[in-house]
């Protein structure tokens, strides 16, 4: 029992001791390329969802929570963009959303151009599959 309350009371020292440092919070500002990376999630996994492709559409959910996680205590609002009409319109979407993503990987000042290269690969094997 005595180290039981012994590891009680050095838990809660250590916890208390970790809220008492001298750096302030850091609020992350939004950032350009996740929240187009974002856009582009939220109207692929909507055309992949209406045209049948469960799989694909829950590949960009998943990107979709990511990025939204990343991104705040920023909210992006949702825009109402066309999802594609065809497969056809859909492999070209992914196509063009992959190099969006792997242009703005190269070109980020962030720490995130791992999450936007990851993004820019799924979306070309999307493409891929697709075609």
């Amino acid at each position: 029992m005595f180290t039981t309350r012994r590891g009680l009371l050095v838990g809660a020292a250590v916890l208390a001791a970790a809220g008492c440092t001298r750096e302030k919070a850091q609020i992350i500002t939004s950032d350009a390329d996740l929240t187009a990376a974002l856009r582009t999630a939220r109207t692929l996994a909507k055309g992949a969802e209406a045209l049948g492709y469960g799989d694909i559409a829950q590949d960009h959910l998943t990107h979709v929570e990511t990025l939204e996680r990343l991104l705040l205590p920023n909210v992006v609002s949702e825009e109402e963009a066309a999802a594609p009409a065809d497969a056809a319109a859909l492999a070209e979407a992914e196509s063009t959303g992959s190099r969006e993503a792997a242009d703005s990987c190269l070109a980020t000042e962030s720490d995130y151009a791992v999450v936007l290269g990851e993004i820019a690969a799924s979306r070309a094997a999307h493409a891929a599959v697709l075609a």
